[in-house]
């Protein structure tokens, strides 16, 4: 199988990674407002509860992070 791809394909790639990108952002500002929640609260549960909100929003902003960095260099392939 070639590792060519069409323009069409490259471009998809690109498109894919741009996504990624707008959704890390998305989950990082999620993540941000979640920790904010936890700092201003006085119930301690809830503190918690959003700290973990904001754990899961950063590893979601990872994983996003990684598939737009793998489909940027296949879009440039």
């Amino acid at each position: 199988m070639s590792d060519d791809k069409s323009i069409g394909e490259r471009l998809g790639n690109a498109v894919d990674a741009v996504k990624h990108k707008v959704n890390e952002g998305a989950d990082r500002a999620r993540a941000e407002g979640h920790d904010f929640k936890a700092e201003t609260t006085d119930n301690p549960i809830e503190s918690a509860v959003e700290k973990g909100k904001g754990l899961v929003d950063r590893g979601k902003a990872e994983l996003h992070e990684n598939a737009s960095e793998h489909d940027a260099k296949d879009a440039s392939r």
